[in-house]
């Protein structure tokens, strides 16, 4: 999509500036992340011209990795700034992962009107705008923030999809006619994270998190329309941390 460099510049951009403003600052942490990515079997629809169809579909799991800049309103650490103390209790962070999307043809679903021996093979982009809220246990002189932080996030997330199918351009019982062909789709999706912080030394950290996105992408493929009507993803996350 001709939009997605200037987004993720804009973005990359718009944390470059918080980092630097004074208006904005705060003890800074990046981070990487890893997990697996199931999703809730999705109602998707299968329309062209005289043939439709809405079946609940699987869409296989996949693996999940990304990367974390994160901002944590404290007067402590790299970019910090003399916040009132209230605000410790807040971060920023901005998210970005990637993960697969995939339909088996014959599978459960909209699978079974895909070509014989093929697949939906689809690529899943996230920037994520994720606001934080945590409070610190085990509070002591060297990890004055708490070494155990229950926090949840929540915040809009930009998801850009791009698929590749086998999909039949004409449907009738005794043949069927089919063609490659691929579409790519940016849509605004909800992002909700719980998960536990663990401070293991004074500059590192190792969060424990379940992530939900909710989105609902579409797709042209060859005069076929491919949608999800309400796509809910679950990602187990462990990312790592390093605090400056």
């Amino acid at each position: 999509m001709k939009k997605k460099p200037y987004v993720l510049g804009m973005a990359v951009l718009l944390a470059g500036l918080l980092a630097l403003s004074g208006v904005a600052q705060s003890a800074m942490w990046v981070g990487g992340e890893i997990g697996g990515n199931f999703n809730g079997y999705p109602q998707m629809s299968v329309n062209t011209p005289g043939f439709s169809r809405n079946l609940e579909t699987e869409i296989r799991p996949s693996v999940i990795g990304g990367v974390t800049v994160g901002y944590d309103f404290v007067n402590s650490g790299f970019g910090a700034y003399n916040y009132p103390s209230w605000m410790q209790y807040f971060s920023f962070a901005l998210d970005f992962t990637f993960n697969k999307v995939d339909i088996q043809d014959a599978g459960p679903g909209i699978g079974r009107f895909f070509s014989k021996n093929s697949r939906l093979n689809g690529k899943e982009e996230a920037l994520t705008f994720l606001f934080m809220f945590h409070y610190g246990f085990m509070k002591d002189s060297e990890i004055p923030t708490g070494r155990i932080n229950p926090y949840l996030g929540i915040g809009p997330a930009l998801v850009f999809t791009q698929v590749q199918a086998t999909i039949p351009t004409y449907f009738h019982p005794f043949a069927t006619y089919s063609s490659n062909g691929g579409d790519d789709a940016m849509n605004v999706a909800l992002v909700v994270e719980p998960g536990i912080r663990f401070v293991c030394l004074k500059n590192v950290s190792v969060d424990l998190a379940m992530r939900w996105r909710y989105s609902a992408p579409s797709w042209d493929i060859n005069g076929v329309t491919v949608k999800t009507n309400a796509l809910h993803q679950f990602a187990p996350l462990v990312r790592a941390n390093y605090h400056f």
